[in-house]
Formats: C-alpha cells, sequence, structure tokens
C-alpha cells in the first residue's frame, strides 16, 4: 500500500483498519448463514412509473441513500465508481459543469447553445444545460442511472442516458438529520434536514448545507493553497395532501457557488514546453505555477411543482421546474506563471419546464404512460476581452409521448413506445476586435462603432423517436430485446466570432439495439447481463482551427501568435460501438454484502469529414473508457450496544481520449491527449448507535487510500494552447451525524 499508513494520521490508520476488518470478514463468514439473506427489491422510475429493478426492460443502476453515504459517493463526479461505461467529471472552466460520458458518447464544454448528450433530471426536472449539474449527494432518496438512447420518455438530449436524481420530501412529522464532514484540505462540510408538519395532511422540509474547503494543489508561485470550495444552498419544500388522492410538493432552493477552482497546469501551445507541467508531473500533480486563480461562481434559485392525483387505475402528474441563475467566469493564465489570454464572462441562464403524464396501474394485460412536455430555456452571455462577444441564445421545445405494455401471458409481453418533438431556436451574436491593454473589458462594454460580426442564425427541427420491447418472463428473472432511437438537438454554437463559426448544425441520431437478461437465480444472488450495439449519425463534432485557416476568415498568422482560434461544431462523424455489461450481488450472510460491475467498449468513427478528407482513422472518440469495473463489500456487525458497518469499494478506468482539434493533430508536436487508466480504492467505516433520543452516527473515510498525490482529470486542446484540469486522489475525513 505504498506504506501510506505509516506517513498518515491516526484516522488514516483506522480507516486503513477497517478495510483490512472487511476483507476479513469475506473469508471468516459461515457459509451456512446464506439461508438468511435474501436481496431486497429495489424499486425504480427508469420508465416514469414505479415498477421493481429486475422487471424494468432497460439497463439502469440503482443506487440507495445508504450506499452513496458507505461508498464516498459525495457529488454527482462520483457516481462512475459504481456504475459500468460511465465517466464523470467537472469542467472547472464552468460553473459547477458536469462533463459526462455514457457507452463512449460524452460531451465536455460548458456553452449554453450546445447540448448534453446525457441528461440530468432532479425531481423529474431536465436540466438543458450541464452548468449546476455537479451537486453533493445530501438528501437523496435514490439516484439512477440509465444507460443508453433515453428519448422516449426522457426526450431530446439522452443519447448517452439519463441521470435521475430524486430527493425525499417532506414526512409530515417532527425530524432532524444532522451532519458535519470534516477532511483534508481543512474541509469543512456541515449540513441538515428538519421536517415538521403542517397541521394533519402535510408537511415541511427545511434543508441546508454549507461546504468549505482549500484547494488539493499547492500553487509554488504563491507558495501556498487557494480557497477551493466556497458553497451555499438553503432549500424549502412543502408537501400538502389535498385528499388522499391529491397530493401537492413545492420546493424552492437557493444556492450560492463562489467556488476558485483548483488551479489548472499550462501544457503549453505545442510543441509541449518545460513548464511547471513537468515539474507537478514529477510529483504527482502536487503543483502549479498558475499565477491568477480561476473563478467560477453561481448565484441562483430553482423552483419545482409536483402535483399528483390518483383515480382508478391511474395517476396524473403535473411538474413544473424554473432554474434561473448567474455565472461568472474568469481566467488569464490557464496554468501558467504569467498571464496568457485573459477571459472574462458574465452569464444569465433561464428555464422553465412543464410536464404532464397519466400512467397506468392496471391488473390487466396493458399498461401505459403518455405525456406532454414543454421547455423553454434563455441565455446571455458577454465575454472578453481577446475574442470580445456577447450573445442571446433562445430555445423552445415541445413534445407529445406515450409507451404502453402489453401482457401477452405471463411470460411474454410487449413494450412500443414513441415521442414527437418540435423545437425552434434563435441566437443573436455579436464580436468585436481584440481589446488590447485592458484586461478588464467584458464584450457588451465596447464601443458599437468597431463591431466586427453580427449575425442571427435560426433553428429548428422535428424528430421522431421510438422503442420497442420484447420481454420474456421465468422463474428467476427476465430477458429481453429492445430497439430505441434518440436524438441529440442540433442548433449553434455561440463562442463563434464569425459568421461561420455561428451557423446552424443539425440534430444528430442514435439507433441502438439492447439484449439483457436480469436473474436472481437465488435469494441471496442477482446477476444482471447486458449487451448492446449503438449506430450514430450525423454525429456534432468540434472542429478547432488555427486564426490561419481560410474558413477562419479571422486573418492569419498574427493572430495565432495572440492565441486566437476558430471553434465550429459540424456534422461530419458517424460511429458505431458495441459491448457488454455485468451486475452482480452476492450476499453470502445477511451480514455481508459483496458486489461486482464491468462494463466493456468497443467504439470508434467509421467516418469523420473534414474538409473533404476522412481522418477517421486518426481521430478517437471523447471520454470512452474500454474498460470500466468495480468490487465492493459491506458487512454488518453489532459491537458496542450499536451497528458497526465496514466498506470498501474498488474501481477502475481505463484510459480515455480528450478534447483536441483531430483535423491538425500531430503526434510529434502536440501535447498529451490521453488520461491515463486509474484505478480507487474506497473505504470506510460507519458505527451507527440507536437511543431514546435518536439515532448517532461516526463515519470514517478514505477515498482512493492507495495513491497519494493527485491526477490529470481532464485536458482540454485548443488548437493554440493547451491546459490540463487537476483532480484529488487520497482523501481521508470523518462525519458525524444525528438523526430523529
Amino acid at each position: 500500500m505504498r506504506d501510506f499508513i505509516s506517513r498518515k494520521s491516526p484516522l488514516a490508520l483506522a480507516i486503513s483498519i477497517a478495510a483490512a476488518s472487511t476483507v476479513s470478514a469475506v473469508s471468516m463468514v459461515p457459509f451456512a448463514q446464506a439461508q438468511d439473506a435474501m436481496i431486497e427489491e429495489v424499486v425504480v422510475t427508469a420508465r416514469k412509473r414505479q415498477e421493481s429493478l429486475q422487471d424494468v426492460p432497460v439497463a439502469v443502476t440503482a443506487l440507495t441513500p445508504n450506499q452513496l453515504e458507505r461508498g464516498s459517493i459525495q457529488r454527482t463526479t462520483d457516481i462512475d465508481k459504481m456504475v459500468p461505461n460511465v465517466e464523470l467529471h467537472q469542467t472547472y472552466i464552468g460553473s459547477e459543469s458536469l462533463s459526462a460520458s455514457i457507452r463512449g458518447i460524452g460531451f465536455d464544454d460548458i456553452e449554453k447553445s450546445l447540448e448534453p448528450t446525457v441528461g440530468v433530471a432532479v425531481d423529474g426536472v431536465f436540466m438543458a444545460s450541464n452548468s449546476g449539474a455537479v451537486f453533493d449527494m445530501f438528501d437523496v432518496e435514490s439516484v439512477e442511472v440509465l444507460r443508453g438512447p433515453q428519448g422516449t420518455l426522457f426526450g431530446r438530449n439522452t443519447i448517452g442516458g439519463v441521470i435521475n436524481v430524486t430527493r425525499t420530501k417532506p414526512t409530515g412529522e417532527w425530524g432532524v438529520k444532522l451532519q458535519a464532514t470534516f477532511g483534508d484540505q481543512d474541509m469543512t462540510d456541515v449540513k441538515g434536514v428538519v421536517n415538521m408538519p403542517l397541521g394533519e395532511n402535510g408537511g415541511i422540509k427545511l434543508a441546508f448545507k454549507n461546504i468549505q474547503s482549500d484547494s488539493h494543489v499547492y500553487n509554488t508561485t504563491l507558495n501556498g493553497r487557494r480557497d477551493f470550495r466556497d458553497s451555499t444552498t438553503v432549500s424549502a419544500s412543502i408537501r400538502y395532501d389535498f385528499s388522499d388522492d391529491t397530493s401537492v410538493v413545492f420546493t424552492y432552493d437557493d444556492y450560492d457557488h463562489d467556488t476558485i477552482a483548483p488551479d489548472n497546469l499550462m501544457v503549453g501551445p505545442f510543441p509541449e514546453p518545460l513548464t511547471g507541467y513537468l515539474a507537478s508531473q514529477a510529483d504527482d500533480y502536487k503543483t502549479s505555477p498558475q499565477l491568477n486563480p480561476l473563478e467560477a461562481y453561481m448565484w441562483g434559485e430553482n423552483m419545482t411543482l409536483q402535483v399528483t392525483h390518483n383515480i382508478p387505475g391511474h395517476q396524473i402528474k403535473y411538474t413544473m421546474g424554473i432554474m434561473d441563475y448567474e455565472e461568472e467566469v474568469h481566467e488569464s493564465s490557464w496554468g501558467s506563471s504569467t498571464v496568457f489570454f485573459p477571459v472574462n464572462r458574465d452569464q444569465d441562464f433561464k428555464q422553465t419546464s412543464h410536464e404532464i403524464q397519466i400512467s397506468s396501474d392496471s391488473d390487466g394485460p396493458l399498461n401505459y404512460v403518455a405525456g406532454l412536455y414543454y421547455l423553454d430555456a434563455d441565455s446571455f452571455i458577454t465575454s472578453g476581452p481577446i475574442q470580445p462577444f456577447t450573445v442571446t441564445h433562445q430555445a423552445e421545445a415541445q413534445a407529445l409521448y406515450g409507451e404502453m405494455t402489453y401482457d401477452f401471458n405471463d411470460n411474454w409481453s410487449f413494450t412500443l413506445g414513441a415521442r414527437y418533438t418540435e423545437e425552434d431556436k434563435e441566437m443573436e451574436s455579436y464580436s468585436w476586435p481584440p481589446v488590447v491593454g485592458d484586461a478588464d473589458r467584458l464584450a457588451n462594454n465596447i464601443d458599437p462603432s468597431v463591431l466586427q460580426m453580427a449575425a442571427s442564425p435560426e433553428f429548428s427541427d422535428d424528430n421522431l423517436t421510438y422503442r420497442a420491447v420484447i420481454q420474456r418472463n421465468f422463474s428467476k428473472g427476465m430477458a429481453y430485446v429492445s430497439y430505441s432511437t434518440g436524438f441529440r438537438s442540433g442548433g449553434f454554437f455561440n463562442r463563434g466570432t464569425t459568421p461561420a463559426e455561428v451557423a446552424p448544425y443539425d440534430s444528430e441520431e442514435v439507433d441502438s439495439i439492447e439484449i439483457g437478461l436480469r436473474s436472481n437465480p437465488t435469494e441471496n444472488t442477482q446477476l444482471n447481463l447486458t449487451y448492446y450495439t449503438a449506430e450514430y449519425t450525423d454525429m456534432q463534432l468540434p472542429v478547432i482551427t488555427p486564426a490561419s485557416f481560410p474558413e477562419c476568415g479571422k486573418g492569419g498568422a498574427a493572430e495565432d501568435a495572440a492565441g486566437i482560434t476558430c471553434s465550429f461544431i459540424k456534422n461530419v462523424g458517424e460511429t458505431s460501438m458495441d459491448g457488454i455489461e455485468v451486475e452482480g450481488i452476492w450476499m453470502p450472510t445477511s451480514a455481508l454484502s459483496l458486489r461486482a460491475s464491468l462494463g466493456t467498449l468497443d467504439g470508434s468513427y467509421d467516418s469523420y469529414d473534414y474538409n473533404g478528407v476522412d481522418i477517421s482513422g486518426r481521430a478517437q472518440l471523447l471520454y470512452a473508457p474500454e474498460l470500466t469495473w468495480s468490487l465492493g463489500a459491506e458487512h454488518v456487525s453489532q459491537i458496542m450496544g450499536g451497528e458497526l458497518i465496514l466498506t470498501a469499494n474498488y474501481s477502475y478506468q481505463d484510459e480515455v481520449y480528450t478534447q483536441t482539434p483531430w483535423a491538425i493533430y500531430d503526434p510529434a508536436t502536440f501535447p498529451k491527449i490521453t488520461i491515463d487508466d486509474w484505478e480507487s480504492l474506497d473505504v470506510s467505516a460507519t458505527y451507527l448507535r440507536d437511543t431514546d433520543n435518536g439515532t448517532f452516527k461516526v463515519i470514517l473515510y478514505g477515498t482512493d487510500v492507495l495513491e497519494d498525490g493527485n491526477r490529470v482529470q481532464r485536458r482540454y486542446t485548443t488548437g493554440s494552447f493547451t491546459w490540463a484540469e487537476i483532480a484529488p486522489r487520497q482523501q481521508f475525513g470523518i462525519t458525524i451525524g444525528y438523526e430523529f
């Protein structure tokens, strides 16, 4: 274990002993106790209605609150440690922005005009942007990760899959849950939930969370660590039951994320120079010479309203969601010890969505879900001073969907669903020449008389996605074959500063076949297998070129010296991919649970057109690990009048390729464009003690305990310069909680 025990604190030693105890428990448990073990049923809403996980013909992984807490799944980006064929990381140049890839289909940008490939939904509200999609896993009732296109029920921009998060609702009874976590880098995380009754038919829930920490990267220019996280969220939720059949839940969230990102590393204008990057690399990426901080702030509020009404055999549900926030980003060093390509950005974003659906719960052979959906999203951005631009973007989409399942008999069933979507987008884009000598200038502060470009492109589209499933039930489970389609919306690239860069591009589409087995061979074992194959057409791919390229229309080599590039999104690619996914659970005894997952991916570009030249031979899929796997164990025992839960999870992710301009990529002169494969051992020891006044909790945890230092989690090549973003490895902490 790299002698990490001898170098760490008593807390680290305690956690290491917990991990060893978990392993020992596996070998010492008598197999005869297996008759007492039984895997509990997990209920999911992967098809917009409540069903047992093992009955759903969808590749879905469900994570419970206990799994999240004991498995050190603290934020959205940690979910991939337990789910096959999923790669998640934060994009620090954005505000709490999630880069998500499922089955090799990923998105790694921050612009509001670009659509994600993996959808994120919270309490039934689909997030139209990946900003704000990195959030903490607290006060969560369930997390479901759906893999593969989910266009029929979840709509546009779910061609990779969906991360579906549901928070707890007001209980209508008095209750308190308080928790404080203290960890490395002076991290303090204080959070709580208070439930109270609202008369006899309702309840109020108040929740709060504040986290602060220093950076995990030591700054060699400042000789110290910067502040890192400073985030506060306050929520209030009201539930009222007007009758036994009608209930309303309203939730309000206010958040203030004043984040200074961990210092980056400038890999440099290529060819790669001998800079602070190489020094940091030799020191396990613990250091950075970055002169000025990367500030990515977000302030806003969300509102969610859910109304449910039950009638015999049916439920009608209405969901309204509003997200309204501001963002501010300042970056001028990009991991270097100087000022290099300063960027100052102000952004506003607001989305409003409405969804009404009806679902059946019949004892007969036919059940269905159907609904109407509407989304309106508006954004404004102004940025400068090197590439000054101001953009206003509006998007409107409406959809009609339905899916029905018919049981021919006890063994065979058939599912058919479809979704029709119409959408319209408008953009007004203005750009100006570079501003010299005034790094604080934003685009909307610039004299209109020097306007360089004004464009008002429009985009409209309609799309029909559908899904068909044949399912065969048997005594120990079920098997299915499905065919599904999905699409990722087209539109514009709002970072462009020439008419060519902001020109519309079309939607991309996917066709996918899935063959699955969901089984419980015994009461204490579970085995789920999935084979998938997919073909993507009209793929929206980034094309980044230096300013000297003719299609840029920016002037030439002099601008290249300032780091100016052209960035396009074009429908230039087709991709084929397939793979398998395995998830298993074994409970040798009622006290011991073992889990395992495995995901494989074999994918490549069939074509990648760049100005008539096929570059698919050298282009690689973005953040698409060929292999992911995890092994986990949890042991429960009674000790000192309470319950001791020892948990360990070992996960692995293969090497991935990052963002680079493949059209001009040269392995001899370009910086490194891969993220090395990495593994992580996360362990925890949880002690619970019930008293007459409530339950007390203490958790000792360690993440990535075998590896000291940091690792590169993201690289981005603009075409003129490249930087790397750093994630922490070994982290230890303690959580103290109380609940009644």
